[in-house]
């Protein structure tokens, strides 16, 4: 497996993998409370995609020329009481390659960026009721405070 920076030639592999796990996550909440309560976007658009390339701190998981995992992110200037931090928007892998490493992989990749650039931290906001994100979080070292935010100091 190979974990590079997103190029233009993933957009269709992350778009599948955001359908994919936004469903899971649309169909979760209706099992459990009988309702959406936290809506998500049906798909990720190409300026989108554009941003995160540019961004030239988001990865792919690469193996066989296939996508297995994305991590989508921005450097901000500064966040609550941090300055120089990168916000991880958004951590997946295709379902068939869960709990293989990927989704640490991609976080340490992320972690190496913000070493090289001098950001101070790494930073997350997750959902309350998904623990396989906190549980991943927590295994990349990740200090989770609350239920929608988690944090690394780099």
């Amino acid at each position: 497996m190979e974990i590079r920076l997103l190029q233009h030639s993933d957009y269709s592999g992350v778009r599948e993998i955001y359908k994919a796990v936004s469903n899971e996550y649309l169909q979760y909440q209706r099992q459990t409370s009988g309702e959406v309560y936290d809506p998500v976007r049906p798909d990720l658009e190409t300026s989108q995609l554009d941003f995160y390339v540019a961004t030239h701190c988001s990865f792919a998981a690469i193996e066989n020329e296939r996508l297995l995992g994305v991590l989508l992110a921005q450097p901000l200037r500064w966040i609550n009481d941090w300055d120089k931090v990168l916000w991880l928007e958004y951590i997946a892998v295709q379902a068939a390659h869960r709990r293989k490493g990927i989704g640490l992989a991609l976080i340490s990749a992320a972690k190496d960026f913000a070493r090289k650039h001098d950001i101070k931290g790494l930073f997350a906001t997750l959902n309350v009721d998904n623990e396989e994100s906190k549980s991943l979080l927590l295994k990349a070292k990740f200090e989770v405070k609350d239920w929608r935010i988690a944090s690394y100091s780099a």
